[in-house]
């Protein structure tokens, strides 16, 4: 009976899915307690699809399921047709088509705004309320609090994904536990998620004083995650056995990451959100930890929507837990994380081949009401045991593949797990690029050695001052504006080409630590163009670029009638050519004994 009736839920999820095909902008329908998430079950009461159907999905089953009976229409009652509240006012839409209107999209089910006077009565159903945190351990008269928030509210940019951070001390005049985090949410239109990350930076290390753009990770140094909120959380309660440790013997400064969602991209929003952290000088008995698994690359291409779901796996193999701890550590709790394509995730213990149990299982996904699994007694790691990750996806129907990414349109498929006791000379990280594990690149054990054939460190370190300066000197003009695939140039690009650090699973690890640089943007763009005999083997995913793909003019160079074998550069990936030549013009310098100093710093970087 179990699986029966997971099945269905299952089924009925797929079916909500190609259901939103039938309405235009079915995908994008905001939530109107908060415009930041997206209102995935059109036609329900809930916002996750099943259950009771809102106004409509009353009428959207009542008519047949057909947008041309149900455009015209004014379902919730607020003034607006569906056509108007969804983008097609002219009600000229059909499936498969764009429709005419993509931004500033209402609910056509919820009568807006939700807590006006006269949508009180219609939206008697909805509840705008926020989860309340149910922690013991905030009763404790030990319990001392701090808000970390950035000191004044901050104009949100107008693009749709914003991470930004700061940094903040914490009190270090002895230790604490860490016990408990609350969201302080000031913007609820924008802010989507909030992170705290643990900071192992030295105090004369200088760090920046306001707050700034960051990417995933908010500091090279602070890489453990020791709070977490995301949209439909209350907040979080730790064990009562553990605490992530502050202070004296433990983080003294804590990075704050908020990600800002502004899907309509509008110039005017502001916030000034944060966490609120519970600490306690009554040290519990064990130190915490979080450690994150799961994949660093996916690419979901577009699909009929009937196709069968896509799914990604990771593996954090048994060599690699062995090596990370040494002694048996505890999972006291996990969450899932996918963004909108994510239909289910499931995070699995193995041991010495065998399954011992689930840790997480959303048989269902949602995004927007995550559920945070926590286990009392917790479960038991050994070394040596593997935690493998899959992750299900519904694929695009049209428009480019979607590929891993911080904002919400691409996509992701990470394990967040709290564990006790912390090992400090665990990296908090043991996913996979493909088949590429970090842990391989990252452990001091296996780090000096070959990935599939490829001996990666050397690769990029004698890369510096051989590999790619021998490239952009043959193929490029002195200014690096002009692509010139002469016959060294060429001869250099087929040698370059088979080297194995260019090839497989390890290969586009490689490509993606290039792709970084303005130089090695250039020298993928001449490996990639000048031969067409053959090209690199990469993905969709792995040649975007800002504004650009890696190689996307290898078509119109290999049947180019006058063969000229030259092309601007700056046509490929924003004007790059001129971005070398900045960074390497410094006095009277040729422009050739310049490439070894600007390889230098460039290849520090890219071996952090």
């Amino acid at each position: 009976m179990f699986f029966y009736v997971t099945f269905l839920l299952f089924t009925s999820v797929l079916g909500y899915g190609n259901y939103r095909l039938r309405i235009p902008n079915g995908d994008k329908v905001p939530d109107p307690c908060n415009p930041s998430k997206i209102w995935r079950g059109v036609g329900h009461l809930g916002a996750d699809g099943g259950g009771a159907r809102n106004p409509f999905g009353v009428d959207f089953e009542k008519h047949g399921k057909l947008w041309t009976r149900l455009c015209k229409l004014d379902s919730d009652g607020d003034g607006m047709t569906n056509g108007e509240e969804l983008g097609d006012p002219r009600c000229v839409w059909a499936p498969g088509m764009v429709p005419p209107k993509a931004k500033k999209i209402s609910h056509p089910g919820i009568c807006e705004p939700w807590n006006s006077t006269s949508c009180q009565e219609k939206n008697k159903w909805l509840s705008c309320e926020e989860r309340k945190l149910n922690c013991h351990g905030l009763e404790d008269p030990n319990v001392r609090n701090l808000t970390l928030k950035f000191p004044q509210r901050m104009l949100v940019p107008p693009r749709e994904t914003n991470y930004f951070c700061m940094i903040f001390d914490i009190p270090s005049d002895r230790d604490y536990h860490l016990v408990a985090t609350q969201p302080v949410i000031d913007n609820r239109e924008v802010v989507h998620h909030v992170l705290a990350f643990g900071c192992d930076i030295a105090d004369n290390q200088q760090i920046p004083s306001t707050p700034y753009p960051c990417a995933m990770l908010a500091h090279p140094n602070c890489l453990e995650i020791i709070a977490t909120w995301t949209l439909g959380s209350a907040g979080e309660c730790a064990n009562p056995d553990v605490g992530f440790r502050l202070g004296k013997n433990g983080y003294k400064k804590v990075a704050l990451q908020i990600h800002w969602n502004n899907p309509q991209e509008l110039s005017s929003l502001m916030d000034a959100s944060g966490l609120r952290l519970y600490y306690t000088p009554i040290l519990r008995a064990n130190d915490a930890g979080m450690l994150v698994v799961g994949q660093d690359f996916i690419q979901l291409n577009p699909q009929p929507a009937d196709s069968p779901s896509v799914q990604v796996t990771s593996v954090c193999a048994a060599k690699c837990t062995k090596e990370m701890f040494k002694t048996p550590i505890y999972i006291t709790a996990a969450i899932n994380h996918m963004h909108y394509h994510g239909i289910s995730q499931i995070i699995s213990l193995y041991r010495n081949g065998s399954k011992v149990r689930d840790i997480t299982n959303d048989l269902v996904y949602s995004y927007d009401s995550p559920i945070i699994n926590t286990f009392n007694p917790p479960i038991e790691i050994l070394p040596g045991d593997e935690i493998r990750t899959e992750c299900n996806y519904r694929s695009p129907t049209d428009g480019d593949p979607v590929c891993f990414g911080d904002g919400t349109q691409n996509e992701m498929c990470y394990g967040f797990i709290t564990y006790y006791p912390i090992h400090r000379l665990l990296r908090p990280w043991c996913t996979t690029r493909r088949s590429v594990e970090s842990c391989q690149r990252h452990l001091p054990r296996f780090q000096n050695g070959p990935i599939d054939g490829c001996h990666w460190k050397r690769f990029l370190t004698e890369g510096k001052v051989t590999i790619l300066p021998n490239i952009l000197q043959r193929c490029y003009n002195e200014n690096m504006t002009t692509l010139e695939c002469s016959d060294t140039c060429i001869q250099a690009v087929k040698m370059v080409r088979q080297h194995k650090c260019l090839n497989g699973d390890i290969g586009g690890y490689i490509v993606m630590k290039l792709r970084l640089i303005a130089a090695g943007r250039l020298f993928l763009n001449a490996v990639d163009i000048c031969d067409c005999s053959q090209r690199l083997d990469l993905g969709y995913c792995d040649r975007r670029i800002e504004r650009a793909l890696i190689g996307d003019q290898k078509y119109k160079y290999c049947t180019a009638e006058s063969q000229s074998r030259k092309y601007d550069s700056r046509q490929n990936g924003g004007n790059v050519g001129q971005v070398i030549v900045d960074e390497l013009e410094s006095g009277s310098k040729s422009i050739h004994n310049q490439y070894t100093v600007f390889f230098v710093v460039v290849f520090c970087i890219l071996l952090k």
